[in-house]
């Protein structure tokens, strides 16, 4: 499902809102895309309540990993990772990739992951899939923004629409 520009940003603006509230009555990740040029890769940031990424991996048989916490599990980057493998696949310019884990950091009860994709020389299309949490939470939405030299797209995906395609000049 595309989206545009004007439609975006008032959404954005209400996700974020409640990204930074304590209780959040809405099921919501964003997955930031950013093609670098320089590097030949797409940068790809995953911003989730880890609340809601401790649900979706105690739902893969992974308990008590106290992700941000200091007791976390010595593996809790391992199973966000397969996790992250499992419910989020990209297609470049027609061709599956497989991102690289980079890692992640804890931003007050939210958890930024870092992936990357090499050897992506230009980019034309991208098609994403991703059931990232749907399993969870019925009303999960993911929202993926694509950033090609400064020509930003974005796809609304969910439980009933989980694929999406961005086509770039």
């Amino acid at each position: 499902m595309k989206i545009s520009k004007k439609l975006i940003l008032p959404v954005l603006f209400l996700f974020l809102g409640v990204f930074f509230s304590n209780a959040h009555p809405y099921y919501v990740s964003i997955c930031q895309v950013n093609f670098n040029q320089q590097s030949h890769s797409l940068e790809i940031s995953v911003k989730i309540f880890v609340d809601d990424l401790t649900a979706g991996l105690a739902a893969e048989g992974h308990n008590k990993l106290y992700i941000g916490e200091v007791q976390e599990d010595a593996h809790a980057d391992e199973y966000i990772y397969a996790y992250f493998k499992k419910s989020i696949r990209f297609k470049v310019n027609d061709n599956d990739f497989e991102p690289e884990f980079i890692g992640k950091e804890m931003e007050k009860d939210v958890v930024w992951s870092y992936l990357e994709i090499g050897n992506v020389t230009g980019l034309s299309t991208i098609e994403v899939n991703c059931n990232l949490l749907t399993d969870v939470f019925s009303d999960q939405k993911n929202i993926i923004q694509v950033n090609k030299n400064g020509t930003i797209k974005n796809l609304l995906l969910s439980k009933r629409d989980t694929n999406g395609r961005l086509k770039f000049d």
